[in-house]
């Protein structure tokens, strides 16, 4: 597995709902936030779009707040700038309007130069649209990148992977598919 590499950068990031739920999803939460070496940014209205596990019988409400007292996430509330920010992508023209979560997420990540966890291809064109300053990393770079930071074998990474495509329905940036079909069959 030398060929994989860190994609990660040594700041804190800003995680989108989904990152969030795919992390949740991976079988190996622990293991990835242990990786990052800091808490991740979470605005609180992210925060508020997990409104389930996706793991079926598990608590997102238990996990969000082990998560929060491990201090894994640091729970965030917009400025009044990141405000005014976050209110021009939620009330722009449909086809460019983007959801509650991602735009709190980007104008967080955009404010605080932060680097985003962002995996929907809407909001990642809309960030190179507007925000292109921010730099955003794929759920599938993380979970990448966690593993070797942990010096983990290709079984981890591939269960890893596994569980977030199927428990968690892990989006992957139309521009990363074929990196994910290249670790797939390097993974066996």
């Amino acid at each position: 597995m030398n060929w994989l590499r860190d994609y990660l950068p040594s700041k804190a990031l800003v995680l989108d709902a989904s990152a969030l739920i795919n992390i949740l999803g991976c079988g190996a939460t622990e293991d990835v936030f242990k990786s990052l070496r800091r808490p991740c940014v979470v605005e609180e209205k992210v925060l508020a779009e997990i409104t389930r596990h996706p793991v079926p019988g598990l608590s997102h409400v238990k996990a969000m707040d082990a998560l929060i007292k491990s201090r894994c996430i640091d729970v965030s509330i917009m400025n009044a700038e990141e405000y005014k920010l976050f209110i021009s992508m939620v009330q722009a023209p449909l086809p460019k309007r983007l959801g509650s979560g991602e735009s709190a997420a980007l104008a967080v990540a955009s404010l605080r130069d932060l680097p985003i966890i962002l995996d929907d291809n809407k909001a990642r064109a809309a960030r190179t649209a507007t925000l292109p300053g921010v730099e955003a990393i794929s759920s599938l770079k993380l979970f990448v990148s966690a593993s070797v930071r942990l010096g983990r074998d290709k079984l981890f990474l591939r269960d890893v992977l596994h569980n977030a495509l199927t428990v968690a329905r892990m989006g992957v940036p139309k521009d990363e598919r074929t990196l994910l079909r290249k670790i797939l069959s390097n993974l066996g």
